[in-house]
């Protein structure tokens, strides 16, 4: 093929050194290329060529077709009318330089007609067919072909004529002197000027010894087990495949030449996948491969060694792949036998740290073990022979020893087991001791032990699990003081709460609180005792804790944030406290102010968001960062499955703690109130409410034409706050009804349940029902009424008016707090 493009560059060069013009021009009749004697006569000047009558002639347009027959371009060739005996001069000259060629090459060039009959040969064909160019001229092309060939040529003769495509095709050659000759040719149509196949031309090359390489190469590859293929980039279409591939794959070579994807089919489906992607990948890159895969014949397994290398064009573009596939079962069995043994000796290496041991397999006697395990074990080297492995496990886990050991015998598979073990001057340790089978010549011959003592490990995640316990309770601890403290409205509430809570959480023998006269600290305080400063009132105020016990760590930091949070309310409580007793007096006397109910509030409000800041950037981010460390040490360190279940169950823990902090810090304070605005802000509140009440809630709500002040807003989510406490602490309830509408510039807010009621009178004129006297100033302060009705067993009836268009008095006294 390769002489043949070579002659068709020639012929090219010749049109170009021609002594006459020559032009050729695409189908849209543009000049595309011209020779040196067309610049010569018509200059560069292509676009404006006008052939001059008289002067110069043509032929007409010769056809150039591709080689799919279709019409590419034209040649024309100009005569000088005065120089025609020169033409035929250029034109012998050029007929002799064909000629010098065809004789000259070592390929045979063959011009047959369309009838199948040699029209001409070049002298060529003597050396390749002995037949000389007289005798082989006039003969029928196929009369020298092996006849167990010549059918499959003629049809390949026939294909070219009615595709008018080129072909190439292979096949052996019956020599004048009788021998086989083997022969590759490239069979390609010559077109007349209608389009029609004229001739057919084949280049005709000798490729015996090739052919006997390649014999010899098929030989060698039968002999060492080995297959070479070679095939097109994408694996679709084989251009070379030796017949050894059958003995490898059971294959026929047909099938495979036909289907190369077919050598997929017996490859074990884990290689087969790792070849389709990660092999084809490099390949496409241009990477050469050598991997070793497994077959699969019925119950047999063979394990093939494939050298695969791309061969790339000039461009860098994968071409086609050529390889090598070499069974090398014997060797890779020979090599997992060695391993098998070389695993035996490498797990009785005696430096090794953990404790190592032997078992033979009829009851389970200790064949050998390494000094490790006499250290783990606390039994002497020297004493291990004839001793029994299950007489130093502890009674209560023989059976799950037992399991684990029997599971390596039927399973052959190694497995892991934790146990105690006896005999240790310290008493039981806790080890785990993974079971590994020994295996010889295939066949089960004994278990291997290896043996780590966990016992430290065991008690450090016992204790983990007991802090984290505690930890838990600590922080649901404050969860809950953290919800009551928002509830707390007196000095004395707040101080027995927190008595309540150290003694229960700390476990403390006595828990008090305490007024230290200044200056005499260091003589009245029990350095014995803790001492914890937690507000001022006419001398300092102490908590003071008596415990027979060390505090932890934690419980420190449970107590310095539950008395943090106190720290924070008790101040200003006990101005609270005492603002409210001489608002008490004033309420008595009808001269409370509303201007000095509404600083109050807002300034309980500020408490609140105060309170509610520091839970979310204290508590809340310390609760959050513990749990993703413990998250982190649960998912990298080696747990065992119940301490794995164990520390999980304390991350979620974590999260209820986390969940339910967030859940305090927006009722202290609310934080899309306002920008929800009332109703859809109540609307969530009752939605919450909902999951934990056990009675239905009923809501209504108008849509209100006037706004509402951040006052309002916040006084009446307050009070609905109060009322829904209240239902759940005392109503009994089964339905509760609430409906906010407005008309006539006031703010309607009723609430009604069906619960056990109370006596109102009993409360009358009093603070002490803080609840209730709570809504009755929230609405007082706002301008409003409230009107109460209750009796026992006539459920608990509210109704609230707020003046919406009213200007609030004193708002300068709450921007001093704001």
């Amino acid at each position: 093929m390769n002489r043949f493009q070579d002659i068709m560059k020639g012929a090219q060069q010749l049109l170009k050194q021609m002594p006459d013009p020559v032009y050729i021009v695409d189908p849209d009749d543009r000049i595309v290329w011209v020779n040196d004697a067309f610049r010569e006569h018509f200059g560069d000047g292509i676009g404006n060529f006008e052939l001059q009558k008289g002067s110069w002639t043509s032929d007409g347009k010769i056809p150039i077709r591709g080689d799919d027959g279709e019409t590419i371009a034209f040649t024309v060739l100009l005569k000088h009318c005065a120089g025609q005996a020169a033409m035929d001069k250029a034109q012998g000259q050029l007929d002799e330089k064909y000629r010098i060629m065809a004789e000259n090459m070592l390929d045979a060039i063959v011009l047959v007609d369309s009838d199948a009959i040699v029209r001409y040969v070049s002298p060529s064909i003597q050396s390749l067919t002995g037949f000389s160019t007289k005798e082989y001229e006039g003969m029928d092309a196929f009369d020298v072909i092996h006849p167990d060939d010549r059918d499959r040529v003629r049809g390949s003769y026939v294909e070219v004529l009615q595709s008018k495509l080129p072909v190439s095709l292979e096949y052996r050659v019956i020599h004048a002197q009788g021998h086989t000759l083997y022969a590759e040719a490239r069979v390609k149509p010559v077109l007349d000027s209608e389009g029609h196949v004229k001739y057919v031309v084949a280049v005709v090359r000798d490729v015996t010894e090739r052919k006997k390489a390649e014999q010899l190469l098929e030989n060698i590859l039968d002999n060492v087990n080995a297959a070479v293929i070679s095939t097109d980039k994408d694996f679709t279409r084989m251009t070379y495949c030796s017949a050894s591939i059958e003995k490898i794959f059971g294959l026929s070579k047909q099938d495979i030449v036909a289907s190369p994807i077919r050598m997929h089919t017996h490859m074990h489906p884990e290689d087969d996948a790792a070849l389709m992607h990660e092999v084809k990948h490099q390949l496409d890159m241009g990477i050469s491969v050598v991997k070793t895969f497994r077959l699969l014949h019925g119950e047999e397994t063979k394990w093939i060694k494939m050298t695969i290398h791309p061969y790339l064009d000039l461009a860098g573009e994968v071409e086609r792949i050529d390889g090598i596939m070499m069974d090398v079962t014997e060797k890779k069995r020979s090599e997992l036998a060695l391993e098998e043994s070389e695993q035996r000796y490498k797990s009785l290496f005696e430096n090794n740290l953990d404790g190592v041991f032997s078992l033979e397999l009829s009851g389970f006697y200790f064949v050998n073990a390494n000094r490790s395990f006499e250290t783990i074990t606390g039994i002497q080297f020297d004493k291990l022979h004839d001793r029994c492995f299950m007489g130093l496990i502890m009674d209560e886990d023989h059976a799950s020893v037992y399991g684990a050991l029997f599971h390596v015998i039927q399973r052959q598979e190694s497995t892991d087991i934790e146990c105690r073990i006896v005999g240790s001057a310290h008493g039981e340790k806790i080890v785990t001791i993974t079971f590994v089978p020994i295996f010889l010549s295939g066949e089960l011959n004994g278990i291997h032990g290896i043996v780590k003592d966990i016992t430290a490990r065991k008690r450090e995640e016992r204790e983990l699990i007991r802090r984290e316990e505690r930890y838990k309770v600590l922080q649901q601890s404050l969860n809950r003081f953290s919800n009551d403290l928002a509830n707390v409205m007196k000095v004395s509430e707040l101080e027995n709460r927190l008595l309540e809570e150290v003694k229960a959480v700390l476990q403390a023998t006595r828990v008090s609180i305490e007024e230290v006269p200044r200056g005499r600290e260091q003589a009245i305080m029990d350095m014995s005792d803790i001492w914890v400063k937690i507000g001022e009132k006419q001398q300092p105020v102490y908590l003071r804790i008596a415990m027979d016990h060390a505090m932890l760590g934690i419980e420190e930091e449970w107590l310095e944030t539950a008395v943090h949070y106190v720290t924070i309310l008790y101040d200003n409580l006990h101005l609270l406290e005492d603002l409210m007793k001489r608002m008490e007096d004033m309420v008595t006397n009808k001269e409370t102010p509303k201007w000095m109910l509404r600083l109050l509030f807002q300034l309980s409000e500020k408490e609140r968001a105060s309170l509610s800041s520091d839970l979310h950037d204290s508590v809340l981010q310390d609760l959050i960062i513990w749990y993703r460390k413990l998250e982190s040490l649960r998912s990298t360190a080696a747990f065992d499955k119940e301490a794995q279940r164990e520390l999980k169950q304390i991350e979620e823990g974590l999260l209820d703690a986390i969940h339910q902090i967030r859940i305090t810090c927006n009722e202290l304070r609310p934080p899309f109130l306002l920008k929800m605005g009332l109703v859809e802000s109540l609307k969530s509140l009752f939605s919450y409410a909902r999951m934990f009440s056990n009675y239905e809630i009923e809501f209504s709500a108008e849509k209100l034409d006037y706004p509402l002040h951040e006052e309002q807003i916040l006084g009446v989510y307050r009070i609905v706050q109060e009322l829904i406490n209240n239902a759940n602490k005392h109503s009994q309830a089964s339905k509760v009804t609430m409906a906010l509408t407005g008309d006539n510039g006031r703010l309607h807010f009723s609430y009604s349940d069906d619960g056990v009621g109370m006596d109102l009178s009993a409360f009358e004129g009093s603070f002490q029902h803080m609840g209730i006297a709570g809504i009755e100033k929230r609405v007082f302060s706002l301008e409003g009424e409230v009107e109460l009705k209750s009796a026992p067993k006539q459920g608990f009836h509210v109704n609230i008016y707020i003046p919406t268009n009213t200007q609030l008095k004193g708002e300068r006294y709450g921007n001093l707090i704001g």
